[in-house]
């Protein structure tokens, strides 16, 4: 390499990938002074913004949209029956994937962050070697940058789970959902009743198409809170889809123009037919860097080994994301991201995050942070508990949205907030307040004495934070009065 070319591709920081984590460390390290370099195979925004959050939740609105039309005469509307044309709907998912990746794309110009195209690996500690893609002729294959600190921000991959009979056949997954599909099949299985699942469900569902979740654990969404996981139950079945806990796939197969799975019950095994079949069960991080393997970075099956600043066994090498196996989320990324920056830059964060909330965009809406109950009581709490009924909210009333909850899990001794889970219209948006309740350290009765306007479905919160004291206003009285 030449001297010209040396001195160019020498950078404070580089990040390999270019996901939500990734391009937000590389922007707040350029927006510090220091020189960036970003490398990225495919296109910027990684899985969030080309095949996953972007436009999974561009599907969910058009689909919510629809819904709400057809409901649209308990509100005295009258409109003609309405149908989903499947190609505007794939055209506006397009849309506004190629809209928040141009912006992610000016971001990256404007703030002076080289980006290169291609696949990372390591030659040393310091230094990266960019693998252009081959379908790409324009680019300089085999391009060397030498940075004083690395962040790897690889993210993750769906797993695929070793079910007999799997490889001879053809499966969606949520990828393919997101691929333009002229015509949708009639029926779906759908192995996996997680976050992925019931989102995909959800979408398929209201698009026509009979949906059935198969999932191994005794119920759905099984990180989270139960009470939780059984209202979204009830709404789903409500809504036509049929959903199997507590099963075992042990092998599918191609029957003619059906896909059969062999299903491992209590009672015994029994075969599921559908059109297709969809593998909804986690994501995998990307540990599979070239070279990873002769630095001292531990990586297991979790995935890569970090500290709590976010530094691998190499102090100069971080990984951020999903590719260190805590948390799956967009936005933990993004906060990964900033705070190894702030680290390298030698800046404070204030960032808590083991504070991270998580969402979940069915209908009803779902949204938590901290621990549950259960968790709680596990780990020792004397626990207080409050909770508010969205059926006896005004605004939830009003949209005709009244399925669900709001549940305050806090310390009985200090007061601390300890965890929230919401299922209710808005719940996404909702949780920030708790979020933010928690990192700032607020007790119960002070969130709890916070106005909150009406009405407003997040008056259900001050009402549940209000209820662990039996002090609720709009919900009848507990037994023997206020605690």
């Amino acid at each position: 390499m030449s001297g010209v070319n040396a001195m160019k591709n020498t950078y404070d920081v580089a990040v390999l990938g270019g996901g939500p984590g990734g391009y937000v460390a590389a922007i707040r390290a350029a927006q510090y002074g220091l020189k960036t370099a970003l490398i990225e195979k495919n296109e910027v925004g990684g899985t969030c913004l080309n095949r996953g959050c972007i436009p999974t939740k561009a599907m969910l609105h058009s689909c919510e949209v629809l819904h709400e039309i057809k409901s649209a005469e308990r509100l005295g509307i009258e409109v003609a029956a309405p149908k989903m044309n499947i190609e505007k709907l794939y055209s506006f998912k397009d849309l506004m994937v190629k809209k928040h990746v141009g912006g992610v794309k000016s971001h990256l110009k404007r703030n002076g962050v080289e980006v290169y195209k291609g696949t990372g690996g390591f030659i040393d500690e310091h230094c990266v070697q960019v693998k252009a893609p081959e379908r790409d002729s324009h680019s300089e294959s085999g391009q060397q940058i030498s940075a004083e600190h690395i962040i790897i921000a690889t993210g993750s991959r769906p797993v695929i789970p070793p079910i007999p009979g799997l490889e001879e056949i053809e499966y969606w997954t949520s990828t393919t959902l997101l691929e333009e599909n002229r015509e949708l099949p009639e029926s779906m299985l759908i192995i996996g009743g997680g976050v992925i699942g019931t989102e995909c469900a959800t979408i398929l569902n209201d698009l026509g198409v009979k949906v059935t979740i198969l999932e191994m654990m005794n119920q759905l969404l099984p990180q989270m809170d139960a009470e939780v996981a059984r209202n979204l139950r009830r709404a789903l079945e409500k809504d036509g889809i049929t959903i199997h806990t507590g099963v075992k796939v042990t092998a599918v197969s191609r029957q003619g123009t059906a896909t059969q799975c062999s299903v491992e019950t209590e009672s015994g095994t029994q075969q599921l037919d559908a059109a297709d079949l969809m593998l909804a069960a986690g994501r995998s991080p990307v540990t599979e860097i070239p070279g990873i393997e002769s630095l001292p970075v531990v990586v297991n099956r979790r995935g890569i080994q970090v500290n709590r600043r976010l530094q691998t066994a190499v102090s100069h090498i971080f990984a951020i994301g999903d590719v260190h196996g805590k948390w799956q989320l967009a936005h933990a990324a993004s906060a990964d991201g900033i705070a190894a920056v702030d680290h390298i830059a030698g800046k404070t964060n204030h960032t808590n995050l083991d504070i991270v909330p998580s969402c979940i965009y069915t209908r009803p809406e779902i949204a938590s942070v901290g621990i549950t109950s259960a968790e709680a009581k596990e780990r020792g709490y004397e626990v207080a508990e409050g909770g508010f009924p969205m059926a006896a909210n005004g605004k939830a009333t009003i949209v005709g949205d009244t399925t669900g909850f709001v549940k305050i899990v806090s310390d009985a001794r200090s007061g601390e907030l300890l965890g929230a889970q919401i299922v209710a219209p808005r719940a996404t948006d909702m949780i920030a307040e708790l979020t933010v309740a928690m990192s700032a350290e607020l007790t119960v009765e002070e969130l709890g004495a916070a106005i909150h306007p009406h009405p407003t479905v997040s008056e259900s919160i001050m009402e549940a934070l209000h209820d662990i004291e039996g002090l609720a206003i709009h919900k009848p009285p507990q037994k023997g009065g206020p605690k």
